[in-house]
C-alpha cells in the first residue's frame, strides 16, 4: 500500500527544489547593481578607510536611508575590497534565504501550495529589487522571518514571551534597515500587544527595538539629526498633499502597466483575506494596506515597483496559507493565469534581460524609471568581465577621472557611481540634495516635470565659495546665519556645548525663520 503522507512530502520537496532552482536562475540572470546603491558604498568605503560614516569626508551627513544594510555591507567589503560583488553576493544570499523561509511553513503540504510562490519569480518589482544593491533583500528576509513566527508560532491563548521577543527583534531590525518598514509590521505588533496586555509584552518589544533606539541616539549625536539627510530632501517637496496623492496614483499606474502581476496579486490577496482570513492574517493585511497608503502619502518614487516588493512578499505568504485545500486542477489553472499576467509585462523576468534596455524605454512619460533595464547593460552580472570596471558606466569613468585629476570640488546630480569612484578627496555638491545638508532644507525648483525623489535645488550665491574658503561667503545674510549653525552641527566638535545647543534648536525649528526669510526673497 502506498504511503500517501510520504508521497505528498516527496512531491513537495521535488517541487520546492525545482521552484527554488528556477528562482535562483532568475536572480542570476537579472542581477545588477543600481546606481543609487553606490551612494551607500561611498560611505562604506570612507568608513573602511578611516573617514567615519561620512559621504563627503569633511561633513557628517547621513546620505543613506538603511543603517542595517550599511552595516551588513561593511565587513564583506573590507574583506573583498570589491563593491560590485559585495552588493551582488549579499543580495543573493538574503534573497535565497527569504525564499527558503517563505516556503518553510508549507513543507508538509501538497506541492500545489507552491503555486503562489511562482508569483515572486514573475514579479518584476520583487525580482528587480532582490539584487539591486539596495536594502530590499534585508527587508524581505526580516519580513519573511517575522511572518513565519507571527502566523505559525504565535498563539493568542498561550504564553508567548519568546515569540514576542523574536518578533520585536525582527521588526526592530527591519525598522533599522529602513525606517518606513515599521508600517508593514505595526498592525501585527498592535495585535500582539492587545492580545497580551502585560508588562512583559511591552518589555519584549522594547528590547527588540533597542538596536533602532541606539541608532537614533547615535544619529542625533553624530549627525545631529534623527532622520537621514535624504528624508529631508525628498519630503521637503513644497507640493500639496493632493499633488503627492496624484503622484502616488501615477506611480501605481506605472506598476500596473510594467508589472501587472504584482498589484493584481496584492489586490486579489486583499479580497481573499477580507472574506476568508483569520484575525492574524487580517492584521498582516493591515500592514500591507498601511504601507500602500504611505506610498500615496509620499508621492511614490522614481524607481518603478521598488516600494511594492515587501507588500507583495507578505501577500504571497498570506495566499499560500489558503492553498492547502486547493485541488491540483484548480492550482494549475491559477498558475496559467499567473503566467499570462506575468507575460503581459513589457519586460517579463524570465525572458527579458538585454532586450529590456533596447525596447520598452527606460522611463515613462512621467519620469519613472525601469531601473533594471536602465542599468543592466553596464552593471548586470551577466555583463561582468574580468579586467573591466564594474559597473562599466560613464559616471564611474568620470569619477575615476576626477580621482586621477585630484579634483577638489564638483557639482553632480548623479552621485552614486561617480561619488564612489571619485574617492574621498572630491567634495561633491548634489543639486538633488540627497547628500547635501543645506540644499536638503531649501525648497526645490518648481519644474514642469517633477521627478519623485529627485528634486533639484538652486545653489545659493556664495555657497561654493563658502565651502572652498571655510568662511561665510553667502550673499544672503539670513542664509549665511543658518549655515553657520548647520556648519557647527555637521563639521564642529561632536561633544561641544555649542553644537548640542545648535542641534536642539535646529531640530525644534528655531532657525526656520532664517530659511523663510531667504526663500521669501529668492
Amino acid at each position: 500500500m502506498i504511503d500517501q503522507k510520504n508521497t505528498k512530502s516527496t512531491s513537495w520537496v521535488i517541487g520546492a527544489v525545482l521552484l527554488s532552482a528556477a528562482y535562483l536562475i532568475v536572480l542570476l540572470r537579472t542581477a545588477y547593481v543600481n546606481e543609487d546603491a553606490y551612494i551607500t558604498m561611498r560611505t562604506v568605503d570612507n568608513f573602511v578607510n578611516g573617514f567615519g560614516l561620512t559621504w563627503n569626508v569633511a561633513e557628517r551627513v547621513q546620505s543613506y536611508t538603511h543603517p542595517l544594510w550599511l552595516f551588513l555591507i561593511i565587513l564583506p567589503y573590507y574583506l573583498s575590497g570589491n563593491a560590485f560583488f559585495t552588493l551582488i553576493g549579499i543580495s543573493l544570499i538574503l534573497s535565497c534565504a527569504t525564499f527558503a523561509v517563505a516556503l518553510l511553513p508549507f513543507k508538509r503540504e501538497n506541492f500545489i501550495v507552491l503555486v503562489p510562490f511562482t508569483i515572486l519569480l514573475f514579479s518584476k518589482a520583487f525580482v528587480d529589487y532582490s539584487t539591486s544593491g539596495l536594502e530590499n533583500p534585508a527587508t524581505h528576509f526580516l519580513l519573511a522571518l517575522f511572518l513565519f513566527v507571527f502566523l505559525n508560532r504565535f498563539e493568542t491563548s498561550e504564553h508567548n514571551f519568546r515569540s514576542i521577543l523574536v518578533m520585536g527583534i525582527l521588526s526592530g531590525l527591519a525598522t533599522l534597515n529602513r525606517m518606513d518598514a515599521i508600517l508593514l509590521f505595526a498592525p501585527a505588533l498592535g495585535f500582539v500587544v492587545l492580545r497580551n496586555l502585560k508588562t512583559r509584552t511591552f518589555g519584549a518589544l522594547v528590547i527588540g527595538f533597542l538596536p533602532f533606539l541606539a541608532w537614533e541616539a547615535f544619529s542625533v549625536v553624530y549627525y545631529g539629526f534623527p532622520f537621514p539627510n535624504s528624508a529631508y530632501a525628498k519630503l521637503n517637496t513644497g507640493l500639496t498633499r493632493a499633488d503627492l496623492f496624484e503622484w502616488g496614483m501615477i506611480y501605481t499606474l506605472n506598476s500596473i502597466h510594467w508589472d501587472p502581476i504584482t498589484l493584481f496579486s496584492i489586490a486579489t490577496v486583499s479580497g481573499v483575506i477580507i472574506f476568508r482570513g483569520d484575525i492574524k492574517e487580517k492584521a498582516v493585511l493591515g500592514g500591507i494596506v498601511l504601507y500602500i497608503l504611505y506610498i500615496f502619502w509620499i508621492g511614490g518614487d522614481f524607481m518603478s515597483g521598488r516600494f511594492f516588493s515587501g507588500t507583495l512578499l507578505a501577500s504571497v505568504i498570506l495566499l499560500a496559507k489558503h492553498f492547502p485545500t486547493v485541488k491540483p486542477a484548480e492550482g494549475f489553472g491559477i498558475f496559467i493565469l499567473i503566467a499570462l499576467l506575468a507575460y503581459s509585462s513589457p519586460t517579463p523576468t524570465f525572458t527579458s534581460v538585454d532586450d529590456a534596455s533596447l525596447n520598452t524605454g527606460r522611463t515613462d512619460s512621467n519620469g519613472i524609471y525601469d531601473l533594471r533595464s536602465f542599468y543592466f547593460q553596464n552593471s548586470g552580472l551577466l555583463h561582468w568581465r574580468n579586467n573591466y570596471l564594474s559597473p562599466f558606466h560613464e559616471w564611474a569613468f568620470r569619477g575615476m577621472e576626477y580621482r586621477k585629476q585630484h579634483k577638489r570640488y564638483a557639482i553632480e546630480g548623479a552621485i552614486g557611481y561617480l561619488g564612489y569612484f571619485a574617492g574621498p578627496e572630491v567634495f561633491i555638491i548634489d543639486p538633488n540634495a540627497l547628500s547635501d545638508p543645506l540644499l536638503a532644507r531649501l525648497k526645490p525648483i518648481k519644474e514642469e516635470h517633477w521627478l519623485p525623489g529627485h528634486l533639484k535645488r538652486e545653489i545659493p550665491d556664495g555657497y561654493i565659495d563658502t565651502l572652498r574658503s571655510g568662511g561665510n561667503m553667502f550673499e544672503n545674510h539670513d542664509l549665511g546665519l543658518f549655515y553657520e549653525k548647520l556648519w557647527l552641527i555637521v563639521r564642529g566638535p561632536i561633544f561641544s556645548k555649542e553644537r548640542a545647543e545648535a542641534i536642539w534648536k535646529m531640530n525644534t525649528g528655531q532657525y526656520d525663520h532664517l530659511l523663510e526669510s531667504y526663500e521669501s526673497q529668492y
